[in-house]
């Protein structure tokens, strides 16, 4: 039994003195160098941390566990930039339809502006037909108005004439002939007849001057 006891003791012993062993000749020494190593780069202006993951990427097994920041920051600067590009694409489409309406608006208005013309010049067409028929039709109504007053005797329509507008008298004394204009103007009195030989003579002077 004491055997045995001596036997745990010394397994015991000996386990404990290469722990011992490999503490105070490896472990130890090794992070006095590491610490050193740190110390010293830092010293010399040298990114502990960026070295440390250039190295490691180098060493199968350790690289995979290393995050590629510069990886995921290229990534989103192209993520970024295919998201301006799409953002540019969508803005130079909707330039594209904005130029393409007002384009379609400009031929609307253009369009319109042709109508208005169209309309304007058929419509002046229109009243200077209309203008025309009207000056005809007075043309007529005063044909008609001097047969009616050649057939008249002269003293009637000596009592008629001075009755109407001095323009209208004017008018019809004019486009007598002159042989029933005279007798007209004679049955009429002294007044009356001076003042439409006036007249009369006033209107032929203006024609003459046209």
């Amino acid at each position: 039994m004491k055997n045995v006891e001596l036997e745990k003791e010394e397994t015991s012993e000996k386990s404990y003195s290469k722990w011992q062993w490999f503490l105070f000749v490896v472990l130890i020494p090794l992070l006095f160098a590491i610490t050193l190593t740190l110390v010293i780069m830092t010293v010399a202006g040298v990114n502990v941390f960026d070295a440390a993951k250039k190295y490691g990427e180098k060493i199968p097994g350790i690289s995979q566990f290393i995050p590629d920041e510069q990886k995921a920051s290229e990534q989103a600067l192209k993520d970024s930039l295919i998201e301006q590009k799409a953002t540019v694409e969508e803005k130079t489409l909707q330039i594209k339809q904005l130029k393409q309406e007002l384009e379609n608006k400009q031929k609307e208005i253009d369009s319109l502006k042709k109508e208005i013309e169209r309309l304007n010049a058929e419509m002046e067409t229109k009243q200077q037909s209309t203008e025309a028929e009207r000056e005809q039709e007075q043309k007529q109504t005063i044909k008609d108005i001097v047969k009616m007053y050649e057939s008249m005797s002269a003293k009637s329509a000596a009592q008629i004439i001075p009755e109407l507008s001095d323009n209208d008298a004017v008018t019809i004394l004019s486009s007598l002939n002159s042989e029933k204009a005279a007798d007209i103007l004679e049955k009429m009195d002294t007044k009356n007849a001076a003042k439409y030989t006036a007249l009369l003579t006033k209107r032929v002077e203006s024609i003459q001057g046209q």
